[in-house]
């Protein structure tokens, strides 16, 4: 068996594990548990916006309030968020009236998590000064 075919089992059979990352794939865990994507073990999360509305406050806020999301967001699904949540970009909604807007935070899913008081909360990222 190829390296890469033996590659393709291991994630195969990690996909069929409860939790993934307790046999060694956590990029795995976190992407089954990420709705609109993951890279690695960044958790993804796309808002969309109308183009006339955005921002509808001081953008450095609505990032903020929309990392604040993309923590919890996080949370609920079984992972915890590491640092803070980034604005990874904006591009144009199929719609042609709307904003994709997208933000990532790297995490550490739940089952794998040796040290959940490093967890980022939400409360955290509204707090920083970044």
């Amino acid at each position: 068996m190829t390296a890469a075919k033996k590659i393709a089992a291991s994630e195969s059979k990690a996909r069929a594990a409860e939790f993934p990352a307790k046999a060694g794939e956590p990029a795995v865990e976190v992407e089954e548990r990420s709705t609109d994507g993951a890279d690695g073990t960044r958790h993804v999360k796309e808002f969309v916006v109308l183009k006339a509305t955005w921002p509808g406050r001081d953008e450095a806020d609505s990032h903020k309030a929309n990392g604040a999301a993309v923590a919890n967001e996080a949370i609920q699904r079984g992972l915890h968020p590491r640092g803070e949540p980034r604005f990874d970009g904006a591009e144009d909604h199929p719609d042609g009236l709307s904003l994709t807007l997208t933000y990532s935070v790297d995490t550490v899913p739940s089952s794998v998590d040796h040290t959940p008081g490093d967890t980022t909360t939400p409360r955290d990222v509204l707090r920083s000064e970044g």
